[in-house]
């Protein structure tokens, strides 16, 4: 697939998939990620015993919130927009039984931030194949035989599906056949997001599209796929502002669907701090190391990093919707994103590990979570 760079497993996505993924958990597997799309860093010299200098633009203090972008909708309009909704919705997925969307308007999304949306709960989306592979994985238990009820949020301002979902999916059992190859499924991947929103889209961003290819069961035949458009602004990547796909290998669809794309003027009015980091990587780091030390003064913890992916190494926009969709933002922080884990880690698990993001100019730790050290 030409134009799209081919990227295995995103170990900073584990983190979130559980949240992500519109309901329902997936285990996913460790792997490596290469080849994102941004640009090396350029690092103010650190001097020892230096007052930190952050650098940063002018404009330290945002006074433009998403709320300045957003329209209000008066009742006409917002029923006039649900009823279109229900179009987008059998447009992309024709299998919906059109007289089980019931949808609602809810002014914000329902984790009370954010622009509004368009609600459809309990949606009956059961193809023939669905119920097909249901009866086979029932193993003859007639009331696990059960319809494909999914939840669809659509964007009122674009028209377009930002969630699609069920509350839990089983995943195939090993002598199902999978009918479409991950190399197939990349396409297919790709020309759903055609078919969403727009060629116009696909043709703007296809250089910037980031295939990660995720494994979720253990016989390593069923296939999770995200086509990440990695945004970027001077340079830098966004952490959040991506787009996340599920394709059944077996059912030869796409199960789960989120949009995370965020409105681009919001993001450039928020964008406004220096792209270049003032402590390096290596710095972070000894914050990090300096926190646990104080907090766990009489153990040698033995720290070990797992950078498994690519854009670890560089600095990244921290853009979590809670920050975002605020009332009163605050400018996007530049960032450091550090995995790790300690020797007791290790030995439970290999894989287990933790986090740590700290601001790339202030050295603040905004977000580690480690035994009982909880900043958020």
């Amino acid at each position: 697939m030409s134009g799209k760079k081919r990227i295995l497993t995103g170990t900073v996505l584990s983190c979130i998939i559980c949240v992500i993924l519109i309901s329902g958990c997936t285990t996913l597997n460790a792997g490596n990620i290469g080849n994102a799309p941004v640009a090396t860093p350029t690092v103010a010299a650190e001097t020892p015993g230096a007052t930190p200098q952050t650098t940063q633009s002018e404009n330290a203090q945002s006074v433009f919130s998403w709320s300045d972008i957003y329209p209000a909708y008066d009742e006409q309009t917002k029923q006039r927009l649900i009823e279109e909704a229900k179009d987008e919705i059998v447009r992309i997925y024709p299998d919906v039984d059109r007289s089980t969307l019931d949808g609602y308007w809810m002014d914000h999304d329902p984790v009370a931030y954010g622009p509004p949306r368009i609600i459809f709960a309990n949606v009956d989306d059961t193809s023939e194949k669905y119920m097909e592979l249901q009866k086979l994985r029932s193993r003859g238990i007639a009331a696990n035989i059960r319809h494909n009820y999914v939840m669809i949020k659509v964007d009122p301002v674009s028209g377009n599906i930002v969630r699609y979902g069920s509350r839990g999916h089983s995943g195939p059992l090993e002598d199902e056949t999978r009918i479409v190859s991950f190399e197939e499924c990349e396409d297919k991947c790709l020309e759903f997001v055609r078919t969403v929103k727009g060629n116009d889209f696909v043709e703007g961003k296809e250089n910037d599209f980031s295939i990660y290819k995720i494994y979720s069961d253990k016989n390593m035949k069923d296939g999770l796929v995200y086509i990440i458009p990695f945004n970027t602004y001077n340079g830098v990547q966004y952490m959040y502002d991506q787009i996340y796909m599920h394709y059944d290998l077996v059912l030869d669809r796409v199960i789960r669907y989120r949009d995370d794309l965020k409105d681009p003027e919001l993001m450039k009015k928020l964008t406004t701090l220096s792209p270049e980091p003032t402590i390096s990587k290596r710095k972070a780091k000894q914050i990090l190391e300096a926190k646990l030390k104080e907090s766990y003064p009489d153990e040698d913890l033995n720290i070990q990093y797992r950078v498994l992916n690519d854009f670890e190494n560089n600095v990244l926009w921290y853009d979590p919707v809670e920050l975002v969709y605020s009332q009163q933002p605050e400018p996007i922080r530049l960032i450091w994103y550090i995995t790790f884990n300690d020797e007791e880690m290790r030995n439970k698990d290999s894989r287990n590990r933790a986090t740590a993001i700290i601001d790339a100019h202030t050295r603040e730790i905004i977000n580690l979570r480690y035994r009982d050290i909880d900043i958020s």
